[in-house]
């Protein structure tokens, strides 16, 4: 089942593009992270989907839902953690629990003391007295405590230590693999997103450029250093998604058919020829920040 699905959704201010022609799913039961830019259009898009924003064009579902016409409906059974908060700041730590609970017929009380006892938060301080770190272990406790189908986060372990954002990572992890919940989350943390996600989408300039699988795209992604006695440029026939170096010492990224392009270049009896798995923050670079040749 499919927890979110876009088709053709975009949008524009004035003549800027925020969102061009996204064709995203998120299946039921997984970990999806969002990736891109600053100004790639991924809080634009998040905005969509809880229909905060309503789409120039396309549609956008969630939880089967249309999200222009549902978005209440949506957001009874969804928990939600904006990058800056939406906690009232004049409330105490029990305060706010207290109102969210009375609101989410669904609420974990056994789940909410364990968060609180990991979280260790203070419950009769106001939020405002709370540090950036502690008023975010407390949004996520509001958010994930009525056990939601689906949680959408931006920014989750902003603002948390080390320690809490471990223990953070972990209850996600548990949450999914014991209830079945998707997630629905975008970070700059690439090593947070690759420890915990089992899908990914990577948006640049307000496309989707990549999308899927991540144990696959990191199968598919290589680098291939190869080193000729020919100081030619470089030419393959396989398709390559780029080729850097001069003088015989070349870099040759892949985004597919890796034993292909090893078989041609063991062909030309290289002096040196080796194979490197990428990093989800190397994969980054080269779908947001790098180009094709």
């Amino acid at each position: 089942m499919r927890v979110i699905e876009t088709k053709g959704l975009c949008k524009f201010y004035g003549p800027k593009a925020a969102v061009v022609d996204l064709d995203l799913q998120v299946e039921s039961g997984s970990i999806f992270g969002f990736l891109g830019p600053n100004g790639s259009g991924k809080s634009t898009t998040v905005k969509m989907l809880l229909g905060l924003r309503r789409p120039s064009k396309g549609s956008a579902q969630v939880l089967g839902l249309d999200s222009s016409t549902a978005s209440q409906l949506i957001g009874r059974h969804i928990g939600y953690v904006p990058e800056l908060g939406n906690l009232y700041q004049h409330f105490t730590v029990q305060e706010s629990i207290d109102l969210v609970k009375g609101l989410r017929p669904t609420w974990d009380e056994d789940f909410a003391q364990y968060l609180l006892s990991k979280f260790e938060l203070p419950l009769q301080r106001r939020v405002r007295q709370l540090s950036k770190g502690m008023q975010r272990q407390l949004a996520l406790l509001l958010a994930m405590a009525p056990r939601p189908e689906l949680l959408i986060l931006d920014e989750p372990s902003s603002g948390l230590d080390p320690i809490k954002r471990q223990e953070f990572l972990q209850i996600l992890v548990d949450g999914v693999a014991e209830t079945g919940q998707t997630v629905f989350f975008s970070s700059h943390n690439m090593t947070e997103v690759e420890r915990v996600a089992d899908t990914v989408g990577i948006l640049h300039n307000g496309r989707l450029v990549v999308s899927g699988d991540l144990a696959e795209l990191k199968q598919n992604v290589k680098r291939i250093r190869v080193v000729l006695a020919s100081q030619e440029p470089l030419q393959l026939k396989q398709a390559v998604r780029k080729i850097e170096g001069q003088n015989g010492h070349w870099l040759v990224t892949v985004d597919r058919d890796t034993d292909l392009v090893v078989a041609e270049l063991r062909a030309m009896q290289p002096i040196v020829l080796e194979t490197y798995d990428l990093s989800l923050e190397d994969i980054f670079i080269i779908y947001a920040g790098g180009g094709e040749q």
